[in-house]
């Protein structure tokens, strides 16, 4: 769980930082939200939760403003899109139709939620916000970003899925299972009493029954009367 939050929240952050200097920032913002969802392969939520919050402090004290994106937006959306599409979905007690609709509600309200703080946020720097050379209204600004949320969220679960095939390959031990030494030591000191207790039996030390003496016995009357 250390190893995949430390390297989820480094690239993470690293994506987070160059995002503010290049045009591809929505591009590298999916790309730090997939790194936030390393520890999820394995099923460690709280090491997703460490490495976005590390890599929310890294970015915000880095690039400031520009970090809101990936900090609002895009990383906690990796979490909870394992919460609602990978647990809440596997809840037995509801219908699959209820389920499906209650996903879809919070989906929906968290993109909604959370676009509108963002673009509120950046507008304490940035009057006007323009992409492509074009000012863009704020109905228009909703619009296009739902339907690139539409596309995105099955595209991420798609890709979600194939890293945990990838990371399978490579991590062994299944999660949340117990690891196989765990069981180790009672094992050992098994293997131990069975060690020491035939090591008795080389060095002289007789049980208190005499199997051999009778074992041997019955073995040479079995010989004399065949002799016979």
């Amino acid at each position: 769980m250390i190893a995949l939050s430390a390297v989820g929240c480094a690239m993470a952050a690293i994506a987070v930082v160059v995002q503010a200097y290049v045009p591809v920032s929505v591009a590298l913002n999916v790309v730090a939200a997939l790194f936030v969802a390393l520890p999820l392969t394995r099923g460690y939520w709280g090491g997703a939760l460490l490495a976005y919050v590390s890599a929310a402090l890294i970015g915000f004290f880095t690039v400031n403003i520009q970090a809101l994106p990936f900090i609002l937006l895009f990383g906690p959306y990796t979490v909870v899109m394992w919460l609602l599409d990978f647990k809440f979905y596997e809840f037995p007690k509801l219908p699959k139709w209820a389920k499906i609709v209650i996903i879809t509600l919070v989906k929906i309200g968290y993109f909604f939620l959370m676009f509108w703080a963002c673009l509120q946020l950046m507008q304490v720097v940035v009057a006007d916000i323009e992409l492509f050379g074009f000012e863009w209204t704020y109905p228009v600004l909703y619009a296009v970003g739902f339907a690139l949320f539409c596309l995105y969220d099955p595209l991420f679960r798609w890709v979600y899925r194939c890293m945990i095939t990838l990371i399978s390959r490579h991590v062994k031990t299944p999660p949340s299972q117990p690891r196989a030494d765990a069981a180790q030591p009672q094992i050992t000191q098994d293997v131990f009493d069975e060690t020491d207790s035939g090591r008795g039996e080389e060095e002289g030390e007789k049980p208190d029954a005499p199997t051999d003496g009778g074992l041997e016995g019955t073995d040479n009357a079995g010989t004399d009367g065949g002799d016979a």
